[in-house]
């Protein structure tokens, strides 16, 4: 699973999208409304994995907790242990920080653990955070024993049809879907009545 919260950069959010459907995350949890999240960079792969809704990182940690799922943090910091020693302790979310200013507290509180990515060289102080993601993906995937998606030509095969093409949804995201599904066909129904009714003044009847 990967987390979503607090990316700074919108075109980062579907760039992780589509770094975790490369490498075989199911489920992405995004914190915040679904207006707020872009999807540009992610060449159609939302559409491949279940995007879960949450209003908050309280409520989106209680989820992790009872399903038992670990959340584990991608960052560097005292504690953190390499990515390259797979300290995964099975099913896990990837939470990733701010480009800027790296994970909040209230994001670390919610972790049960960290990783980091160690650098060989001294031009940067950092990854961005999708390349950092993808890179944490890939060794989970190696970690839990994914097998390897077949290639046709020079690229890995796609699924044709997509996992789930509207994502699943809070309650509240379910509660105004059908509110304005109503309001819809209450509308539909007033224009149908006043057509009959002009047709009938029409008619003259």
């Amino acid at each position: 699973m990967q987390i979503i919260n607090n990316v700074a950069k919108k075109k980062n959010s579907g760039q992780l999208i589509r770094s975790a459907a490369a490498f075989g995350v199911k489920q992405v949890f995004i914190v915040g409304k679904k207006k707020d999240v872009s999807f540009f960079g992610s060449q159609g792969s939302q559409r491949r994995v279940d995007l879960k809704f949450f209003n908050g990182l309280s409520e989106m940690k209680d989820h992790c907790t009872q399903q038992q799922i670990t959340v584990c943090g991608i960052e560097i910091g005292e504690g953190a242990k390499s990515v390259e020693m797979h300290p995964f302790r099975g099913p896990t979310a990837f939470i990733v920080g701010n480009e800027g200013h790296g994970m909040e507290p209230r994001e670390m509180d919610i972790c049960d653990h960290f990783v980091y990515i160690p650098q060989y060289g001294d031009g940067t102080a950092s990854l961005n955070v999708y390349v950092a993601g993808s890179i944490v993906f890939h060794h989970f995937g190696m970690w839990a024993k994914y097998q390897e998606t077949p290639v046709t030509g020079a690229k890995f095969d796609v699924n044709s049809e997509p996992l789930v093409p509207l994502g699943t949804y809070t309650e509240e995201d379910l509660a105004k879907r059908e509110a304005r599904q109503r309001k819809r066909e209450e509308k539909e129904r007033l224009e149908a009545t006043e057509s009959n009714s002009e047709e009938l003044v029409n008619k003259g009847l």
